[in-house]
C-alpha cells in the first residue's frame, strides 16, 4: 500500500495551505501539493497527499472526505513509471473542469465525434444532484482516446482538462 494519494475535485479555491490543513488531521503528511495550471496559476482541482504512514493513508481512503462543500475522491496515486507503460492501451478517458452549464448530452456530443462511445458517466453530487464537474468515457477503440489526447476540448466555454483514466486493478 502506497502512502500518496491523489484527491479530486478539491474546490476551486483551496490552495496547497487549505489541502494541508485538511488532510493533516488525518496523520502526518511526508508531502501535500495542489496542482496548479503553470500559465494561470490557477487550480487544477486535484492534488496530491502523502502520509508518513501507509495505515494513515489507507484510513483516509475508507471514509467520505467533503471539503468546502465539495465531496472529495481519493484514491492510491499510480506511481509514474506504472503510467509511462501501459500494459494495454486505453480506451478510456478522465474529464475534469466541466462547467455547470454542461448536460451530459452536450459532453456525450462533443466526444462522440471520436468514435464509438462504450460508456459515459458524469458522478453527481449527492445533495445538489448536478454534476461534479468530473466525466468517463469509454471508447470502443484505443485510436479514438489516441486522436482526442492530440486536442485542447472547450465545453461550455471553457477548456476542460482531459487524460487517460488508469483501470482498477482489478480490471487486468
Amino acid at each position: 500500500m502506497s502512502q500518496k494519494l491523489v484527491i479530486l475535485g478539491i474546490p476551486w479555491e483551496i490552495d496547497t495551505e487549505g489541502l494541508r490543513e485538511y488532510m493533516s488531521k488525518f496523520g502526518e503528511l511526508e508531502d501535500c501539493i495542489v496542482m496548479k495550471e503553470r500559465s494561470s496559476g490557477r487550480s487544477r482541482g486535484f492534488g496530491y497527499a502523502t502520509f508518513v504512514s501507509a495505515e494513515d493513508a489507507k484510513a483516509v481512503l475508507s471514509g467520505e472526505h467533503v471539503l468546502g462543500k465539495r465531496m472529495l475522491e481519493i484514491k492510491v496515486a499510480t506511481p509514474k513509471e506504472e503510467m509511462r507503460a501501459p500494459t494495454k492501451k486505453a480506451t478510456r478517458i478522465f474529464v475534469a473542469r466541466i462547467p455547470p452549464s454542461v448536460t451530459e448530452t452536450t459532453f456525450r456530443s462533443h466526444f462522440e465525434k471520436y468514435g464509438e462511445i462504450i460508456d459515459l458517466y458524469m458522478p453527481k453530487d449527492h445533495s445538489s444532484k448536478a454534476h461534479r464537474g468530473i466525466g468517463f468515457i469509454t471508447y470502443a477503440s484505443a485510436d479514438s482516446v489516441d486522436s482526442l489526447m492530440a486536442e485542447t476540448h472547450e465545453l461550455g466555454g471553457s477548456t476542460v482538462v482531459v487524460d487517460r483514466a488508469t483501470p482498477k486493478a482489478n480490471d487486468f
